[in-house]
């Protein structure tokens, strides 16, 4: 439909279920007029393609920000269960401690027996006022409370840089 309004697509997001998945298989693997772009990164195992229509351009298929937002929470608490960013490092019971200060407007219910697919608790945890209660002020500024470093990088770099939308 976007081809014959001559609409741009720049993105094809779903948020992984089966049926979503493999209607963005096929339009991966769409014949098109145009050279698929491609990124290769063998070191890491990252191979992409997306192919470029005439009149729309490429498409690229993501998932959807909500879904990356509830993978993103579920990690520290399912998946991996430690992580090391920088001087920090992040584990579940960082999460614990954030909804602990009382401030970070995440619910005890959204870090202790979760529901994996609460959009709320996701919208919550990388929502700004998370991230600022991860600080407090110091002199003339703020900086990142003790034990909080991990989880301010995961916070800024998953929440407001990814998830905005």
């Amino acid at each position: 439909m976007a081809a014959n309004l001559e609409l741009p697509v720049v993105a094809f997001a779903a948020d992984g279920a089966a049926s979503e998945l493999s209607a963005q298989n096929l339009m991966d693997k769409e014949a098109s007029q145009l050279p698929h772009i491609t990124y290769d990164f063998p070191l890491y195992g990252v191979h992409l393609r997306a192919p470029v229509f005439r009149k729309t351009g490429p498409l690229v298929s993501i998932s959807d920000p909500p879904h990356g937002r509830k993978t993103c929470r579920n990690q520290p608490q399912h998946g991996t269960h430690t992580s090391s960013l920088g001087i920090g490092y992040l584990v579940n019971q960082s999460l614990l401690d954030l909804q602990k200060t009382g401030d970070s407007g995440l619910m005890f219910r959204d870090v202790q027996d979760v529901d994996k697919q609460d959009d709320g608790a996701a919208r919550r945890l990388f929502h700004f006022t998370a991230l600022w209660s991860t600080t407090e002020y110091e002199g003339s500024g703020r900086k990142i409370k003790d034990g909080f470093h991990g989880l301010f990088v995961y916070l800024f770099v998953f929440g407001l840089s990814v998830f905005s939308v």
